[in-house]
């Protein structure tokens, strides 16, 4: 039996640095990834990437016919309240592996293999609690665990079938779903083992400089790590996701590994020869190829061409087109 697969619906274009998440699909030979989708541009996909053509019609179709009932998708944004079904509408796809799971496109991927594969030794029914990036153990029970009760609702049902975003995907205090109840309150209420730590590196949308937010499973809110507040950079290479700084203590270069990095709702810049680069760093706004990493202060240190970038710009643009549509 293979160790996991992560899948991924999607509808439409993918995002300009789609082949850098890719690269780092293959940099995890060991686990699959399972792309539905209708985008047929052409893509290097690496061996371990299985695309299936679907439209999201025939997506629509398919969990109206598993579910039982017919779901409320205006959108493919909605997809993501979906997320927790997937080992159940896509069963099929799914029989030869241990664990299943679901992802976004928005991130690049660390070393799977060291950083994830011991946490998957430990035989959890659920990892992680936060939408862009969870695991199921693949049971025929545990994939059915979405649809359980829970203070006598049907909360999957209530998910499904409203047009609004639900967030029955994720464990998260938020707006739009203050009574929090979603898919991991369903596992937590039907005892499963469950695995909570944040190893993922998720950028605050928030902020010009790349700063890390780690989810707290006792407020369940995503909390700044001050960790990496000076001198630190932040790479993709073969063997995972790296942050290099400056341990001003001990007077040395650390390297940490992430799981992955999450870039949400960053507009990334990239140029083509990029993803041909062995080592390529990601900055606040953009990725670019580097000889390789630092290894002395004075090289971590060397940040002149982070004088400026373009994530105010891009904010502001974002707000200046919001106001205009409530204008208009």
């Amino acid at each position: 039996m293979k160790k996991c697969v992560l899948i991924l619906p999607y509808f439409g274009k993918f995002n300009n640095y789609f082949p850098l998440f890719l690269k780092s699909c293959g940099y995890n030979p060991s686990y699959d990834f399972l792309i539905f989708t209708d985008n047929t541009d052409f893509y290097n996909y690496p061996q371990n990437v299985h695309v299936v053509p679907m439209t999201l019609n025939e997506f629509r179709a398919n969990a109206s016919q598993k579910l039982g009932f017919e779901p409320c998708i205006p959108t493919a944004y909605k997809l993501c309240d979906f997320k927790p079904a997937y080992g159940f509408l896509f069963e099929d796809y799914i029989q030869d592996y241990e664990y299943w799971g679901h992802c976004d496109c928005d991130l690049v991927f660390g070393n799977l293999e060291k950083v994830l594969s011991p946490v998957l030794d430990k035989d959890y029914d659920k990892i992680f609690a936060a939408g862009h990036l969870t695991i199921y153990k693949n049971t025929f029970d545990n994939n059915r665990r979405f649809m359980k009760s829970l203070e006598g609702r049907e909360i999957y049902r209530e998910a499904f079938t409203t047009s609004r975003i639900y967030v029955f995907d994720e464990n998260v205090r938020c707006s739009m779903n203050p009574d929090r109840l979603n898919v991991h309150t369903l596992f937590r209420d039907n005892d499963a083992k469950i695995y909570e730590k944040d190893l993922s590196f998720n950028v605050s949308p928030k902020k010009a400089k790349i700063t890390r937010t780690a989810y707290n499973p006792q407020t369940q809110k995503f909390e700044e790590d001050h960790r990496y507040a000076n001198l630190a950079r932040y790479y993709l290479c073969a063997d995972g996701l790296l942050v290099v700084s400056w341990n001003k203590d001990h007077a040395v270069v650390n390297t940490h590994q992430y799981l992955y990095m999450h870039l949400q709702s960053r507009r990334m810049r990239m140029s083509a020869e990029v993803v041909q680069s062995p080592v390529v760093e990601i900055r606040p706004d953009r990725f670019v190829r580097a000889n390789r990493l630092p290894s002395t202060k004075a090289e971590l240190a060397n940040r002149f061409f982070n004088v400026f970038n373009y994530f105010w710009i891009d904010t502001y643009i974002k707000k200046f087109k919001a106001k205009l549509a409530n204008i208009f």
